[in-house]
């Protein structure tokens, strides 16, 4: 699978969400059940745009470490940071997943004065924004994959014509360790939509929160787990 690939099965789910809360957030102002898939619909828009800011990332020090190790042509690094320059992804995506957490937080505004004109304004805004926001990323990453398997194809030639015995040793997978710790605090980060809504929004009144909110945390704690067993260092 491609980065657009995990993208999409990412992103795609974040525009019916967010007509869904808009639609809840209409018939049943400020309703449990409109601030609970509030939450979650936040989290995942925040989600989508962080995963294509990390791509983007991935991308350049995956270049530049094929420079140092099979001295690819400086020109792929050169056009990745003019890929950088003039699309707009990477500050869209940054304003989207702003935008989107400013308007989780005016949804308690009304408890300070702020009128819920402002947030509903708000979710309307980020419900035309995000949708945007995820054509210019998918775009943007359809074109860093065709950077990406150019820079292949030059590695694949310099390998061809380079001798066996003067190719650089593969440094081989010195991450797993890595890996397996991010996974660990995925797996811990589960939690903590669940948490704030038990200790933050209910005071500690754990029988308040909505059952999806557990079940899903579970989930997802789950997954973690697995994938970080499957990273354990050998």
């Amino acid at each position: 699978m491609r980065m657009v690939h995990y993208y999409l099965a990412l992103a795609l789910p974040a525009p019916v969400l967010l007509l869904a809360t808009l639609w809840l957030g209409l018939a049943q102002g400020g309703s449990q059940r409109h601030v609970a898939l509030g939450l979650i619909t936040a989290i995942l828009c925040v989600a989508v745009h962080t995963l294509l800011i990390l791509f983007m990332i991935v991308t350049g020090r995956v270049l530049k470490a094929a420079m140092q190790s099979r001295r690819l042509p400086g020109e792929f690094l050169a056009e990745l940071n003019e890929f950088f320059a003039s699309k707009k992804a990477y500050p869209v995506a940054l304003g989207a997943a702003a935008a989107t957490v400013a308007t989780a937080v005016l949804g308690y505004g009304r408890n300070v004065g702020v009128p819920v004109a402002v947030h509903m304004l708000f979710g309307i805004g980020i419900v035309c924004l995000n949708p945007w926001a995820i054509l210019i990323g998918v775009r943007a990453l359809g074109e860093n994959q065709l950077l990406l398997d150019r820079a292949a194809t030059a590695l694949d030639r310099i390998d061809a014509e380079t001798p066996p015995d003067q190719r650089v040793p593969d440094a081989g997978p010195d991450h797993a360790f890595g890996a397996q710790t991010r996974w660990l605090v995925l797996a811990l980060s589960a939690w903590l939509p669940y948490l704030y809504w038990a200790l933050v929004v209910w005071r500690g009144e754990f029988s308040r929160v909505a059952p999806a909110f557990p079940i899903l945390s579970a989930v997802a704690s789950a997954v973690a787990l697995f994938a970080a067993l499957r990273a354990r260092p050998r």
